[in-house]
């Protein structure tokens, strides 16, 4: 576990850990945002490997009771995650420059 500050979001009366994306799952993402779009799949894939719900690891099942009804809140917390993970930043922001953890 790496000593990045814990980041916590709530989002649909839920609180949220955002946790780093591993380099080589981030690479991935970000080929999968630019060659397919917002697909679900990715979705799913940044959030599920992006953030917990307090220390439990979301699971498309717990994903699909989460966000039922709530996608406005689903794509704040995956906009959340891509800003933390650094994947796009803003031009000129600093991202967080800790790395990935393992």
């Amino acid at each position: 576990m790496s000593d990045v500050e814990m980041v916590t979001k709530e989002v649909a009366g839920k609180t949220f850990v955002l946790k780093l994306i591993p380099t080589m799952a981030a690479l991935g993402i970000v080929n999968k945002l630019e060659t397919q779009g917002f697909t679900p799949e990715v979705i799913f894939e940044v959030v599920s490997k992006g953030a917990k719900v307090g220390s439990v690891d979301i699971t498309q099942k717990r994903f699909d009771e989460i966000f039922a009804g709530q996608i406005k809140s689903l794509m704040e917390l995956f906009a959340e995650i891509l800003k933390y993970n650094n994947l796009f930043p803003d031009e000129g922001e600093e991202g967080n420059e800790k790395g990935s953890e393992d």
